[in-house]
């Protein structure tokens, strides 16, 4: 288990400048640290000429501190006409500042004053992991690593075009100055690569030359005399570098499946300016499992932060910024933010789940532990035990949020929908996929397709997963009926209704086709209601009650699948993700499980942020985790065909 997160301390020196308790070191040059960001980091670098004309240039920086050095990024960026379309600006910081703290000390700095407020109203939760913030409608996007240097960098996935090293002096804080950190840099370096750092010690730049950056000194800032600048120009022998970002002969998709899955790539794909032709068998969209009535979304806590943990964490945060934004730009979502209690069983139960919080120590805003009497008073109702409460998860009308999606794509003329058409088949013709019906006709071609079409997928592409199908009936129960104030869930999920009735389930019954709800299966719901709130099922008769049936697609670890999708044939047995060859242009995103609305919006993004070369949104082993090859790759390893 990793040690909670400890946010930084607003604290200034004897002449006034930001100083960090942690390291007893400043934040930037006693002279100014704007000056010192603009002259160091931007002229270190010779940006922006090297940006000029790029669609995507990404920057990674050690030590985000203030925020100073992407503030001047991002000023500079937007004076520039021949700035890039997409500017990424990836910062690892193992000690931020709470939002209060970092508006406290940036308002000592009044020239960046209307970014810094953008900055600050956007600023994440005291979390770790990765943390991604849009700007400037997607022109400039903000991947914020909470976490150690040296656990995080092996993790990133991206290709950097320049560093900005500021960590605090390498006596203050080595670790972030080591040859292994030095290494993991030019691992994420594309050829040609800048850096520049304030520091020209010794022993960081004879880690920089070690691992194939060419250093040389150029004239410091202020009272400092010199500085380091540099470039990576490695000898090809000695280098695995990112890998090179795809290129497409016309930036468009045709997406399967518009349902959660395939309505969040289409919009992030749209967002890019990809045109995409988004094909759904039903008569509309939402028309299978995203239809229901309404879904819970709310993250996974585990003790240990397990990978399942820090996925859903990743999902779930990433997903509440782009429901926001998308209500931001005028599309109505059905949602409510009415809070999730997630109940203990039993008073062992309980107690565990207090301890987990202690050990945890995430923000009260995120989770946080109530006893029974507190969990009674959230809930407005009779509870037998307290558990885990999440203020900001609540349920969604699953159908608003794919229409809103949909509209987003639209609006930027970028999206065909073609509904009440199956998709057949695939052939790969020249550099474009061919989606067929399966009396042969083309619905659509293009060079990248996205399987989000949940388990009809495999028919599509067998790629040697056993995907499952799994019935799951939900209960309604009437007007009047409950009076609860938030969603409860444990042995099943309460939804609340404005109504005074509730949305309760739900089944998990695997290969069963049924379509139809049975009483049966509401009589089984309502089991799953006397756990949540003793003594109310028996005030409903199963046989009289109406419900709903959905299908959802889950794999055996119950993880989805997101990515590129293998080409099985040539798969060998030790071979490892990034050597798998895959099915060029071809990526899935389904396999969500009850978690469609957790993970959707993240599938989306990483989809996106695949097929442009961009960062990925999610550390290296979470990408992995959901890697649509694991399961291929895991028999190979055993000797399995």
């Amino acid at each position: 288990m990793r040690a909670p997160l400890t946010p930084a301390t607003p604290a200034l020196d004897a002449a006034g400048t930001p100083y960090s308790i942690e390291y007893g070191d400043i934040y930037h040059s006693a002279d100014s640290g704007p000056g010192q960001a603009r002259h160091v980091f931007l002229g270190g670098n010779d940006l922006p000429q090297r940006w000029a004309g790029a669609r995507i240039f990404t920057i990674l920086e050690t030590g985000f501190g203030l925020g100073l050095n992407f503030l001047a990024t991002w000023a500079a960026w937007r004076s520039d006409p021949a700035h890039p379309q997409r500017l990424h600006f990836v910062s690892v910081e193992k000690h931020p500042f709470g939002r209060e703290g970092l508006a406290t000390l940036q308002a000592r700095y009044p020239e960046f004053a209307p970014l810094a407020a953008e900055l600050q109203a956007a600023w994440p939760a005291m979390l770790p992991g990765l943390h991604r913030i849009e700007l400037e409608g997607g022109g400039i996007t903000l991947t914020l690593a909470f976490a150690d240097i040296a656990d995080v960098l092996p993790r990133l996935r991206l290709a950097a075009d320049a560093f900005y090293l500021d960590g605090f002096a390498p006596d203050r804080n080595p670790e972030m100055w080591s040859a292994t950190a030095m290494r993991a840099l030019a691992r994420l370096a594309r050829p040609g690569a800048t850096l520049s750092t304030y520091t020209t010690a010794r022993a960081v730049r004879e880690a920089l030359a070690s691992a194939g950056f060419t250093p040389e000194q150029r004239p410091g800032f202020g009272r400092k005399r010199v500085m380091l600048a540099a470039r990576f120009t490695p000898r090809s022998a000695q280098r695995r570098g990112p890998a090179a970002a795809p290129e497409w002969s016309e930036r468009r998709a045709v997406v399967i499946g518009a349902g959660l899955a395939g309505a969040a790539v289409s919009e992030r794909l749209a967002a890019r300016g990809w045109t995409i032709d988004l094909v759904e068998r039903g008569a509309a969209p939402a028309a299978e499992a995203s239809g229901i009535s309404a879904g819970v979304f709310h993250p996974q806590v585990s003790r240990d932060d397990s990978l399942l943990s820090r996925l859903t964490r990743a999902g779930y945060l990433y997903s509440l910024r782009r429901w926001r934004a998308l209500e931001a730009a005028g599309h109505n979502l059905k949602w409510k933010t009415c809070g999730v209690l997630q109940l203990a069983k039993d008073s062992r139960e309980e107690a565990r789940m207090a301890a987990t919080m202690r050990a945890l120590g995430f923000p009260p805003d995120y989770v946080d532990y109530l006893p029974t009497a507190s969990a009674k008073d959230k809930s407005g109702s009779a509870l037998r035990c307290g558990g885990w409460w999440f203020p900001e998860s609540g349920w969604m009308e699953p159908a608003s949020l794919v229409a809103a999606q949909i509209a987003a794509s639209a609006a930027c003329g970028k999206l065909k929908l073609h509904t009440g058409i199956v998709a057949h088949a695939l052939h790969r013709v020249g550099e474009n996929w061919r989606v067929e019906t399966a009396e042969g006709a083309t619905i659509a071609a293009a060079p990248v397709v996205v399987l989000a079409n949940s388990h009809d997928a495999g028919r599509i592409v067998p790629f040697g997963v056993p995907l499952k199908r799994v019935r799951g009936q939900l209960t309604h129960l009437p007007t009047g009926s409950l009076a609860v104030a938030s969603v409860l869930a444990g042995a099943g999920h309460l939804i609340p209704r404005a109504d005074g009735g509730a949305i309760l389930g739900a089944t998990f019954d695997y290969e069963d086709g049924s379509t139809e709800p049975r009483a049966e299966d509401h009589a089984g719901n309502l089991e799953r209601l006397e756990h949540l709130l003793p003594g109310s099922a028996a005030r409903f008769d199963p046989a009289t009650l109406e419900g709903a049936v959905g299908f959802r697609c889950v794999v055996a670890d119950r993880l989805p699948l997101i990515g590129p999708l293998p080409d099985a044939g040539s798969l060998r047995r030790n071979d490892q993700a990034r050597d798998l060859a895959r099915l060029p242009g071809l990526y899935g995103t389904f396999a969500y499980g009850s978690r469609g609305l957790t993970w959707a919006a993240l599938g989306g993004e990483l989809i996106a942020s695949a097929t442009e070369g961009e960062p990925l949104p999610v550390e290296g082993d979470l990408a992995d985790a959901i890697d649509p090859a694991r399961f291929l790759l895991r028999r190979a390893r055993r000797g399995r065909p």
